[in-house]
């Protein structure tokens, strides 16, 4: 019995969903979506579908144009050669699925979080999608002909053979991606982060790239000589080879032994350990390595003052003056303030000692300076954890 019965529940619902070209009505639709079921050529023009979730459902050629999928949450989901003309996808949450030789000419795409989409062959053409975030996602040979996406956030997707022609991506992220013989002809990228990227045969054609990083970037064969605002110290940490063609003046090594910084970052509790390959005079190396020192003998110094000083004041038992509130509890504590905030003056100024190195490799300077950062926030938190362990012992 329970098998059969199964057999005419499966039987009824190919029934209801197969046919091509199907109106269908809320109801039906939403047990589509929610059975996870197949919709061939569909007609979902026009519908509401704000905050709907689709999970492993299958529309393939159906018709979405200015249908409403604000705040959809999308998995799993295939839409080969669907149609999105104007549709909007404002704040939607796209995630393994499928759009395929799609059509989203003219969609509204802004605050849509995406990550391992397949969006290849798709057509992107005047889509408008600020603050969108395509990560890890297929975009090969996609077209966006004057697509708007500042503030997007590409990184490691591949968009190699994309038309990007016109395309609008002020203060974009593109960090590791891939645009092999991607067009970039006409395109805004005053801002764009490249960090990492595979530039190598892209046509830039008259693009903008004022400001633009190319750190670590790979500008093999590329066609860079009638873009605007290319400065030599952008690209001083790239590489590229024999035909790779630049504006007159401008300069580029070869790829073959290029020498960029390399900055690692691993996390060990609250603590943060950064590591980094840069190529430095003697004098830099010196001049680092006896601020590191002295840094690490005035931390030294500061850690063991401030032992003796906790200790003192636990000895005094005595808990009037500093009061500490953190997430919703508060922790009184003794005179220990004052030797406290005098024992991070001197933590402050061995690292405003590191602050103030300036190195002469533009790439050696930006490396310590992250570096730095960097260790001003891994040396905060470990202070945060340290107090909040610590003043366990005082009163609440």
């Amino acid at each position: 019995m329970p098998n059969r019965l199964f057999a005419s529940l499966t039987i009824g619902f190919l029934a209801l969903f197969s046919a091509s070209t199907t109106a269908i009505a809320g109801e039906d639709l939403l047990r589509l979506i929610g059975f996870g079921g197949v919709c061939a050529d569909c007609d979902l023009s026009g519908k509401d579908l704000s905050g709907v979730s689709m999970n492993g459902a299958s529309f393939p050629r159906a018709n979405f144009t200015n249908a409403n999928l604000t705040e959809a949450k999308i998995s799993g989901a295939n839409f080969g050669r669907a149609v999105f003309k104007r549709a909007d996808f404002s704040s939607a949450v796209l995630e393994g699925s499928n759009f395929a030789r799609s059509d989203l000419t003219g969609a509204k795409m802004d605050d849509v979080k995406a990550r391992g989409i397949n969006l290849a062959y798709a057509i992107l053409n005047g889509i408008q999608g600020e603050d969108v975030q395509i990560i890890g996602s297929n975009l090969t040979h996609a077209s966006m002909v004057g697509a708007k996406f500042p503030d997007a956030v590409f990184d490691n997707s591949n968009l190699s053979y994309a038309d990007l022609s016109g395309i609008a991506l002020p203060d974009a992220s593109l960090l590791n991606a891939k645009l092999f013989k991607a067009r970039l002809d006409g395109a805004l990228l005053s801002g764009v982060e490249f960090e990492g990227a595979n530039l190598s045969q892209v046509e830039f054609g008259h693009a903008d790239v004022r400001n633009a990083g190319f750190d670590r970037a790979v500008l093999k064969s590329a066609n860079l000589s009638k873009v605007k605002h290319l400065k030599q110290e952008q690209l001083d940490g790239a590489c590229g080879d024999k035909k790779t063609l630049l504006p007159k003046g401008l300069s580029i090594q070869m790829c073959e032994g290029a020498q960029w910084a390399k900055i690692r970052k691993r996390k060990n509790g609250n603590t943060y350990t950064y590591s980094f390959s840069i190529a430095l005079s003697d004098d830099e190396r010196k001049a680092i390595a006896e601020a590191t020192q002295e840094a690490i003998k005035e931390s030294g110094f500061a850690i063991q003052k401030a032992r003796i000083a906790l200790a003192e004041a636990i000895g005094q038992n005595d808990f009037p003056k500093l009061v500490i509130e953190r997430n919703g509890e508060s922790f009184s504590w003794s005179n220990f303030d004052d030797a406290q905030s005098k024992e991070q003056r001197s933590i402050n100024s061995a690292m405003r000692a590191l602050d103030g190195i300036e190195l002469q490799d533009r790439r050696a300077q930006r490396a310590l300076d992250i570096a730095v950062r960097s260790l001003k926030k891994a040396q905060v938190a470990l202070q945060e954890a340290n107090a909040r362990k610590q003043l366990a012992g005082g009163k609440e």
